[in-house]
């Protein structure tokens, strides 16, 4: 069973974007883009619905809060941060893919971290992009998964130590480097779900996404 207390939801809908705090999740929220089942949570996104701040594309997407519904953000030099999920990817946008999984700086406009799945000529992809410090534009592909297969289920987790030691690992492979000293300017935060790069087309196009497990931990140094 998928802790929520952990969480709030983003879901496509309203100006700005409705926000599911997560007393409502763990009180049992359901609707169409999001629906707990047998221990499983799917998630849908249309390319048709609406964007969060900062961004032009819809995303039906959990953000690390507190059990109160208080978003949480973390410094890295304060602990180890710890995200594990197990997850697989079941329908992709004209644009042929999805993103799963986020570690996302408060106040910075990217992502440091960002894992996505897409589908070229029949083959899954599975790439993890870095940003080297908050000011790059540019965050270069580190490590890639191939020939990962539509609706096959694969584990993935970032972990981030106080020492700056950054490890990710995605059905198997693993990266790791250190986290430029300028991100400790920065408090992170884990995401996790179902955000489509792609604002053009029916309602019935977008991203599907099936996470079987996520589990977040803190551990202070």
């Amino acid at each position: 069973m998928i802790d929520l207390s952990n969480w709030d939801l983003s879901i496509p809908e309203g100006n700005p974007v409705i926000v599911i705090t997560s007393p409502q999740l763990v009180a049992g929220y359901n609707d169409q883009y999001f629906k707990p089942s047998g221990g499983s949570i799917e998630f849908w996104a249309p390319v048709s619905g609406t964007s969060t701040k900062l961004s032009d594309y819809p995303r039906t997407e959990l953000r690390e809060a507190y059990a109160d519904g208080q978003p949480r953000n973390w410094n890295y030099t304060a602990g180890t941060a710890h995200l594990s999920a197990q997850v697989e990817v079941n329908q992709l946008p004209s644009v042929g893919g999805v993103i799963i999984g986020q570690i996302h700086a408060k106040d910075n406009a990217y992502p440091f971290v960002k894992l996505s799945y897409r589908l070229v000529k029949g083959v899954g992809y599975l790439d993890v992009t870095l940003r080297k410090k908050p000011t790059d534009t540019a965050s270069p592909v580190v490590l890639t998964y191939q020939n990962m297969p539509m609706n096959t289920v694969f584990d993935y987790s970032f972990k981030v130590a106080a020492n700056g030691r950054l490890d990710v690992s995605v059905a198997g492979k693993t990266y790791s480097t250190t986290v430029n000293s300028a991100w400790a300017k920065k408090d992170f935060y884990f995401k996790a779900g179902n955000y489509v790069p792609d604002n053009q087309g029916p309602a019935t196009e977008g991203g599907r996404v099936t996470f079987h497990d996520i589990q977040v931990s803190h551990q202070p140094k």
